[in-house]
């Protein structure tokens, strides 16, 4: 885990990103397939904080497991 990262994400800022509630960012967690980051602190509420670099390398890992050939394409 990188601990220089760009800043964090509260959990309201998440759920303003993503348009969705608390429950689905906890939901998204839990899947087997690209589960969506933990937070690195959690506190009470809304007070939990992702790490906005595990939250946009989340989001670039949904964007390339729904398009393989950007996959490729990265890599060349």
């Amino acid at each position: 885990m990188n601990m220089n990262v760009k800043g964090y994400w509260s959990t309201k800022q998440i759920c303003k990103r993503f348009n969705c509630t608390r429950m689905t960012i906890h939901r998204w967690m839990k899947r087997e397939k690209l589960p969506f980051p933990k937070p690195r602190f959690t506190a009470s509420g809304s007070q939990n904080l992702w790490a906005i670099d595990d939250v946009q390398q989340w989001e670039m890992d949904c964007v390339i497991a729904n398009n393989p050939s950007l996959a490729t394409a990265e890599a060349a």
